[in-house]
């Protein structure tokens, strides 16, 4: 369903994880102008939004999807070189996109808009720095840099071998995403019998992939790959890399760990915070740690 929201009363209310209505915003960006209080946004873009975010985190490791222009209003859009005024965009229905690291830099369009086919977008264009992805009802999958529609896949148009079973959002193992563990042994590939004495016995994993011997890869390859095994307590800490709001309890709560008075106050004396009264400064102490993984549990 399309709904309709306001720049001005609603661009801070939070749409999903990761999205808020103001990086739906119709804005110009040859001179950054807002070109309509008005946004439209479709509930199943965000969804799918969501979506391909878990997907894209998963392989590559992100830190965001940067909306660059999402809903338009009809005359921004006749404005534009190629401007359709029942296009997706001012349907509310599309986004362009670039989706950032967490290690620096991009993921290369070409492999986002693979992505974006693994996960069940309609449609979908290669914008060379950027990717166009919308909820429209048929496929249509076209390259914007030279005007080729009909696409069958973009796996094979950019010679791109497709995911295996492996290359899954989800695991088999006990660790997700964004878990930080303490190891005794590591690998140098998914597959590897060689176990090897760490450098660096405490990473993050950044990358999953199920059924491999060796399914997680910590700070994205500069540590190595390990599994269940090697890891030797991983329960040491409480992690919300992705939150980004400001209470604690609500921190708490999205990734299902005890937010009540109590638990707050054996957090506290875990992580070195005497007399704990639950003041503002006391739990934003703790809330910082949470979202760099480093707030020991109780």
């Amino acid at each position: 369903m399309v709904k309709e929201y306001s720049y001005k009363n609603d661009k801070d209310k939070v749409l999903s994880k990761h999205f808020k209505v103001g990086e739906f915003a119709s804005i110009d960006n040859r001179g950054n102008k807002l070109t309509t209080d008005k946004i439209l946004i479709d509930d199943n873009l965000v969804i799918m939004l969501e979506k391909l975010y878990d997907y894209l985190d998963n392989l590559y490791g992100i830190k965001s999807i940067l909306i660059t222009s999402g809903y338009r209003s009809v005359d921004f859009e006749m404005s534009l070189a190629g401007g359709v005024a029942n296009g997706q965009h001012p349907k509310g229905t599309a986004v362009d996109i670039i989706v950032n690291k967490k290690s620096g830099g991009s993921v290369d369009s070409k492999l986002v808009c693979c992505a974006s086919e693994t996960v069940g977008f309609n449609g979908i264009g290669y914008g060379g720095t950027y990717t166009h992805i919308d909820v429209r009802s048929s496929k249509s999958y076209f390259d914007e840099t030279n005007g080729k529609t009909g696409i069958s896949s973009f796996y094979s148009y950019f010679n791109i071998a497709k995911p295996n079973n492996n290359a899954q959002i989800t695991t088999n193992g006990k660790y997700k995403v964004g878990d930080i563990v303490t190891i005794n042994g590591v690998y140098i590939s998914s597959d590897s019998n060689d176990k090897l004495t760490p450098r660096i016995t405490t990473g993050t994993i950044t990358k999953i992939v199920n059924n491999a011997k060796n399914p997680y890869l910590l700070n994205d390859g500069n540590i190595g790959w390990v599994n269940d095994s090697v890891i030797t307590n991983n329960n040491v800490y409480l992690s919300n890399l992705s939150y980004k709001g400001t209470s604690l309890v609500d921190a708490l709560n999205e990734i299902k760990v005890d937010s009540s008075y109590s638990y707050r106050s054996k957090l506290a004396t875990k992580n070195n915070i005497s007399n704990y009264k639950g003041t503002s400064e006391q739990n934003t102490t703790m809330l910082n740690l949470l979202k760099k993984g480093k707030l020991i549990k109780a």
